[in-house]
């Protein structure tokens, strides 16, 4: 449904996007990730007509942006991060209103309009003006303007932004809901709920995409940089000695909680991705008690700061062009 051809975006002289690639398939969801300034509302903005790229092409659902982009518009429903509502409408005038502006007739718009509306749980402020209404409830009414008319295909920017607990937990269902009838692309910068929600990840670090996959895929790329903690009963000394003989570990021994022990972090920066096995043979040889040996997993922020920045260093930052 979505597919995008070395596709690039520059501001004057500031690269936005630098040349990426990916597809989305019919009922994925997939998400979106990145710093400030990695080009995600860049991309959206490409795919949703409302940028010309500068180089390379896209596809939604079989029609180019470039050469064919109000085919590509009908086919698309698009919430950028800030909902374009009219505060002084009701939201059931305003999805009508979009809903007319799509092509729609008045019988079929109304009815499409009180479908958008129960989707998105909008019926107690349905009559109600929209400068008064929560933010939660003004996302649920911009995600209702994506999907009233229908389309295939949904480009979401941030559409968790700026909301409590419990309204990202109401509109992470509500994206959930959509994914039998819509394909979905959204960003965000809640890790959390990206892998909650979307089937694949997509990874955008200054315009490129530097990993994709799912969550377990992702770890799974990274598992060689997992921690391993070893508590055995010896001395700073010996316990060195035994880690020497098994080449390409990397640890850090400290005194253990217990009299008489000590701690170890390691890492493997080559050989074996997981030396537990010749750790325990090795430990075990050399008459040292093991008393502890576990592995730890990388949490979300961890593994995506390892991601973006394992080969060339953390990024400093930015919301600049690059959006």
């Amino acid at each position: 449904m979505i597919e995008v051809r070395q596709l690039s975006k520059s501001y004057r002289d500031v690269p936005a996007l630098r040349g990426i690639e990916f597809q989305v398939t019919k009922g994925e969801i997939v998400g979106l990730v990145g710093k400030n300034g990695a080009g995600k509302s860049t991309a959206l903005k490409v795919l949703s007509g409302q940028l010309l790229p500068s180089a390379g092409d896209a596809f939604l659902d079989g029609f180019s942006v470039v050469d064919a982009p109000l085919e590509v518009r009908r086919r698309i429903g698009y919430l950028p991060e800030t909902p374009p509502l009219y505060p002084e409408m009701t939201p059931r005038a305003y999805l009508e209103f979009a809903a007319r502006l799509r092509g729609l007739g008045l019988q079929q718009a109304r009815g499409r309009v009180s479908e958008a509306i129960a989707r998105t749980g909008l019926e107690p402020v349905a009559n109600r003006p929209m400068r008064g209404l929560s933010r939660g409830y003004q996302q649920r009414v911009g995600i209702a303007q994506a999907i009233v008319h229908n389309p295939p295909v949904l480009l979401l920017d941030e559409p968790m932004a700026g909301l409590d607990p419990l309204q990202i937990v109401q509109i992470r269902e509500l994206i959930r809901s959509l994914k039998p009838d819509h394909t979905l692309l959204f960003s965000s910068h809640i890790l959390s709920e990206i892998t909650n929600v979307c089937d694949r990840i997509l990874l955008l670090d200054e315009g490129q995409v530097k990993a994709q996959g799912s969550e377990s895929e992702l770890r799974q790329s990274w598992i060689h940089r997992r921690t391993i903690v070893a508590t055995v009963r010896s001395d700073r000394t010996r316990f060195q000695q035994v880690l020497e003989r098994i080449p390409g570990l990397k640890a850090e021994i400290e005194p253990g909680r217990e009299s008489g022990t000590v701690t170890a972090r390691i890492t493997a920066t080559a050989g074996p991705v997981d030396p537990r096995e010749q750790l325990s043979r090795a430990c075990g040889e050399a008459g040292l008690g093991l008393m502890e040996l576990r592995t730890e997993e990388h949490g979300l922020e961890e593994l995506f700061l390892l991601l973006l920045g394992g080969a060339q260093g953390a990024h400093t930052d930015e919301r600049g062009a690059a959006r």
